[in-house]
Order: structure tokens, then C-alpha cells, then sequence
């Protein structure tokens, strides 16, 4: 999947953010990747249920690898802390990480080591944690904008002073 100077792609696959590994990066590199539902459902367990988000790669040569910085925007889909209804949450993250060609690993924080003669990696697992932790703490509708019914069950059980 080679990408030509200066030509944003957008891809989507089912579960993968591929990055080629084989092109010239000694001007930076861009890619756009669709997150989509189907890619977001499918991760079990997840905070994150659903939405559209794009994910832009840009890769630079460094020292011994690559700089990558990842920036994923767009709207996702998570559970209501109070009424449990889906809502959807704004996402805005920019990251930074390094890819290092090496034949080793080592525990290290923002760290990728790849082989030498790696061709591509796929990015989904580190895209998927950013869209994660850009997720609020808390998250819950507007006040008054809760379902209904679950409001009137939660004022059931509230203790006032």
C-alpha cells in the first residue's frame, strides 16, 4: 500500500490500520484511516461501542526508525455513566511514538520495535488504545437528556439531606 508524496489515503479494513514500512520517509509520510463501527464493535470488552472517527498517521524518518504521530478525531460511542443509554463523546487525541528497526525488544514506554525486515505493521492496537484513553472519565448525557424511565428509577433510590 505504498503511498505517493504529499497523497492523503484513506483506507479501511475490518480491524487494521496497515503502515508500509517499505516507502521513503525522509519527507513525512500521511495517512488517513476510517474508524468505523463494525472496526469498534468488534473489540471485546470495550468502553468504546461505535462511531466514526478518523485516524491520521504521519511518519517520519528518526535515528534509528521511525517518528510517528497519530491523531484520531471524530465521535464516539459509549455507555451513559448514569442512564446506561449509548451517547456519543468528542475525540480529539494527538500522540506521538517511535518505531525502532531492531532485532531485540525491550520494555520501553512509546516505544515500537519492528525487524528489519518487516514490510508493514498494523497501527489498530496502538489507534484503538488513543481512542480509548481519549475518552472522558466521566461521560454521561446533559442534564434532562437521560432516558426517562431510568431517571425515574435512579430518583427512586437518591438520598437528599
Amino acid at each position: 500500500m505504498p503511498l505517493e508524496e504529499g497523497i492523503t489515503c484513506l483506507k479501511s479494513a475490518k480491524m487494521s490500520v496497515i503502515l508500509n514500512l517499505r516507502q521513503d520517509f525522509s519527507q513525512p509520510q500521511k495517512a488517513e484511516y476510517a474508524i468505523n463501527n463494525k472496526m469498534l464493535a468488534a473489540v471485546e470488552n470495550s468502553l468504546v461501542k461505535g462511531g466514526e472517527l478518523t485516524a491520521t498517521i504521519t511518519a517520519q524518518q528518526a535515528a534509528k526508525g521511525l517518528k510517528l504521530t497519530i491523531e484520531v478525531k471524530g465521535k464516539a460511542t459509549v455507555e451513559c455513566d448514569r442512564c446506561l443509554d449509548d451517547m456519543e463523546v468528542d475525540i480529539c487525541s494527538c500522540n506521538e511514538l517511535t518505531l525502532l528497526y531492531a532485532d531485540h525488544y525491550e520494555d520501553a514506554v512509546d516505544v515500537i520495535y519492528v525487524e528489519q525486515s518487516q514490510k508493514e505493521i498494523d497501527m489498530w492496537p496502538q489507534v484503538y488504545d488513543f481512542i480509548a484513553l481519549a475518552v472522558p472519565l466521566q461521560h454521561s448525557h446533559a442534564e434532562g437528556q437521560c432516558n426517562p424511565d431510568m431517571a425515574e428509577k435512579l430518583n427512586q433510590y437518591m438520598v437528599t439531606k
